[in-house]
């Protein structure tokens, strides 16, 4: 597929076809931060214990669509630039670090959010209470989303440096301008990215929505979509109009 490059940037030149030792390690990582989400959940041995964990389902899914999103950004990455020194080996190392440690949080967080949900839907109180009495007290929610805003805002952030990166690199990879201007946009992108956990986890730190802190620093997450999409509209515009220039091919 790296050879064909189905589905991919036919104006960009990719870099990283053959791969490396760091890709296949970063790749191992990923499988393991799976196996880790899969493991925290105890193997059951009723019928009660099996209907109890197939309502994990759901948090399973998430979480595993969330770290396909990281590692396809990790795979877009290096196929593009395929670099191998000593500053992109310790940014790669931090973003595994951070995704290993990120997966029981995240975890966590998507089981609470499942249970208070469904209790509200539901009208079912007595889901409600067990999550905020048994798995966390209300008063620790601040933390828990400290802990997820930090660790998700980290994460795009490596990759942010990652891109710039690469563009420090722009002789050394022979960067031509479109490729500089998606390079940009790759950076961007994850600034962004990381700008809304971290917005989320300042909220959750000044406790400044009273009880209704938790609600708001979640709810801080549905400014993605307006971003993304504002952000996606305006790069794309002169991304075509970059390609009207440099007279590519339609």
């Amino acid at each position: 597929m790296k050879d064909q490059e189905v589905g991919l940037d036919p104006y960009f030149r990719y870099r990283g076809k053959n791969q490396t030792r760091l890709e296949a390690f970063t790749d191992a990582a990923f499988a393991l931060a799976i196996t880790l989400i899969l493991l925290s959940s105890s193997v059951p041995s009723t019928y009660q214990e099996l209907s109890a964990s197939m309502r994990n389902v759901i948090p399973f899914g998430g979480c595993v669509v969330l770290v396909i999103i990281i590692w396809y950004q990790h795979y877009i990455y290096f196929l593009r630039y395929g670099l191998q020194d000593l500053k992109t080996i310790v940014l790669n190392a931090f973003l595994i670090f951070l995704i290993l440690v990120y997966v029981y949080p995240l975890k966590f967080l998507f089981v609470v959010l499942q249970n208070l949900y469904a209790g509200i839907l539901t009208g079912n109180q007595d889901l409600i209470n067990y999550t905020f009495t048994n798995m966390i007290t209300f008063d620790d929610t601040r933390s828990l989303m400290m802990i997820y805003g930090v660790g998700a805002g980290l994460i795009f952030l490596t990759f942010a440096l990652m891109y710039k990166h690469a563009l420090s690199k722009t002789n050394d990879l022979e960067l031509d301008e479109y490729e500089r201007f998606q390079s940009v946009s790759g950076m961007r992108i994850n600034l962004l990215m990381a700008a809304i956990p971290f917005f989320s986890a300042l909220i959750a730190l000044t406790g400044m929505f009273g009880q209704w802190n938790f609600l708001v620093s979640g709810i801080a997450y549905m400014l993605y979509p307006p971003v993304m999409i504002i952000n996606g509209r305006i790069r794309g515009k002169k991304r075509t109009a970059l390609i009207g220039k440099l007279n590519f091919d339609a």
